[in-house]
């Protein structure tokens, strides 16, 4: 693995390969985070110019299969929200070399993305309801699936659900990707360089006060336009529902804390990732929590002690 990770970022030429071919394996599995973590790699092995041939060998080959399914504008926009976030994130994390710094910013620029959306295109009915229709056959599938489950609903109102929630679900899947590729790149870099590196970083990782109080004044918000005016906020709560997102990171990142002070054994950390599939809401409170009350400070043993 290190070997073949030293080949890919040893030149230009071959950066733009290796975004090439990682580009091809996502398009096929549908990890986006592969090529955007590549770029991360890139960023912090060689630099701007590395990154920047990285992404453009990832760009050809996602324009080439995004045009086949999607056509030439839609491919480009979902190029610049697979490689963009990860790439700018990327020269943040090189330079500062702290992924608690980019983990925080990420958080905050897709939270203000989300209202910057709302803002300029309002309701994401209106815009997404066209593009779904083209849909129809896949939401049949699904409402026949539900049947299956007991659960009645028709292909138009599963649409309409799932165009209700877009900008937030968007909001996610675009900080997710960003942050799954600074992960990725970072445990490159590491196996490169610094073993460990990813892994000490990651059990760091803090939103901090200010994202905590941005995220109750949101949801308080939120909660008096519903008293006043009988709705919630829809783009308050779509913040909300992204800073969570964000929270549930954290709570994660504090399990593996607790593991690595050996506070916990293996069963709490394989549960911890099954209470994120089943009932996030448990994981987003720790990581929230964890703002105050510090459990890995609380348990990391005392110098001199």
């Amino acid at each position: 693995m290190t070997a073949l990770l030293q080949w890919m970022t040893a030149s230009s030429a071959r950066a733009i390969l290796a975004g090439g071919a990682t580009a091809l394996v996502a398009s096929m599995l549908g990890i986006a985070w592969l090529p955007a973590g590549f770029i991360v790699l890139a960023s912090l092995a060689g630099g701007p110019s590395l990154a920047a041939a990285a992404g453009a060998g990832a760009a050809l080959i996602l324009m080439w299969s995004g045009t086949l399914v999607f056509g030439i504008a839609l491919a480009a926009g979902v190029i610049v929200a697979v490689l963009l976030p990860s790439y700018l994130a990327a020269t943040a994390l090189a330079s500062t070399r702290s992924l608690n710094f980019v983990f925080q910013a990420l958080t905050l620029c897709t939270g203000l993305l989300v209202f910057a959306i709302h803002a300029s295109f309002g309701s994401p009915e209106s815009v997404l309801m066209p593009f779904f229709a083209r849909l129809e056959p896949y939401f049949q599938q699904v409402a026949q699936w539900l049947t299956q489950m007991g659960i009645q609903a028709s292909p138009q109102e599963i649409g309409a659900e799932t165009a209700r929630v877009g900008w937030r679900v968007f909001g996610w899947l675009l900080l997710l990707n960003a942050l799954l590729a600074q992960f990725v790149g970072l445990w490159a870099f590491g196996r490169l360089r610094e073993p460990g590196l990813f892994g000490r970083e990651f059990r760091r990782l803090k939103l901090g006060r200010f994202i905590a109080w941005s995220l109750v004044a949101i949801f308080t918000a939120s909660l008096i336009s519903n008293l006043l005016l009988g709705h919630g906020w829809d783009a308050a709560d779509d913040v909300v529902f992204v800073l969570a997102g964000a929270f549930l990171i954290q709570a994660l990142a504090v399990v593996h804390g607790l593991r690595e002070l050996q506070v916990i054994g293996p069963l709490p950390l394989i549960l911890a990732y099954v209470a994120a599939a089943l009932v996030p809401m448990a994981l987003v409170g720790i990581g929230f929590a964890d703002t105050w009350f510090r459990f890995r400070e609380r348990f990391a043993p005392r110098q001199g002690v």
